[in-house]
This record gives C-alpha cells, sequence and structure tokens, in this order.
C-alpha cells in the first residue's frame, strides 16, 4: 500500500448521514452515536453536503440554538473538484483517485475529510486524512 493506491481501499461506505432539516442537536447525538467526526446531507437520495465536527465548532462560536439550527444552515455544501479553483471547502473525487492527489486536495482545501463517490451503485462515502494515512503505511 501507499500513496498511488486508490483510495476506494479508506473509503467508509457506511459513513452515517441526516437529512438536510435535522436539527444540530440530532446531528450532534448522530456523530456522538456513531463515533464519527463527519456525516453526509442528504436530500432524499442525494447527497448536499457534508457536516464535520468543525462546523458544529463553527456553529457553536455563532451561538447558533441546538434545537432551531437546521443541518442545511452550517453544513458545508459539496462540489467535484476539477482543474478549477477550488471555491468551496467540501471536496468530493471519485473512488479511483489516489492517495496522493486526494492528501493534495485535503491541503488545497484545507479539510479533514473528503466525500467520495461510489459510481451508480454505491452512494457517497467519507474518507479522512487519518483513514488515508493508515492506508499509505499498511
Amino acid at each position: 500500500m501507499g500513496f498511488n493506491d486508490e483510495i476506494i481501499n479508506a473509503v467508509d461506505w457506511d459513513a452515517p448521514s441526516v437529512d438536510m432539516e435535522a436539527n444540530l442537536r440530532t446531528v450532534i447525538r448522530m456523530m456522538v452515536d456513531n463515533q464519527s467526526s463527519a456525516l453526509t446531507v442528504m436530500m432524499g437520495e442525494e447527497v448536499m453536503g457534508v457536516v464535520t465536527d468543525m462546523d458544529i465548532l463553527e456553529s457553536f462560536g455563532r451561538n447558533d440554538d441546538l434545537d432551531e439550527t437546521k443541518a442545511a444552515e452550517f453544513m458545508t455544501t459539496c462540489e467535484l473538484i476539477s482543474n478549477k479553483e477550488i471555491t468551496s471547502p467540501c471536496a468530493q473525487l471519485d473512488s479511483a483517485e489516489s492517495v496522493e492527489n486526494a492528501l493534495a486536495v485535503m491541503n488545497s482545501a484545507g479539510v479533514h475529510h473528503l466525500l467520495v463517490s461510489g459510481g451508480e451503485k454505491k452512494k457517497a462515502g467519507i474518507v479522512s486524512i487519518l483513514d488515508l494515512l493508515k492506508l499509505v503505511i499498511s
């Protein structure tokens, strides 16, 4: 294993998800119950973004109400990374990308998690820096 491996080998395809209408308290409960620092945010079957532990901290800093603030208000909306300049701090890559490229995107975007597209048969997954580093040294 190493930097040239595909990130598919490190992706959590069973990452928990929440609905865009879930409140801040529900999002925190999902993170705690699943011991996860990132959740996908869904609208029906479509991935709309991601919520990370850092989004929660920022929400606390704004004094957002635990029961009134919806995930849609503090989630990070995602976009597919291409040759364009990154305009959103949430990034998405294809599962066939290399570990090296994924780490470069994370560094460039200043994020610790990426959404990973799984193709037609799989829902989106999440990969963290730690997941990728484990793959590098295994």
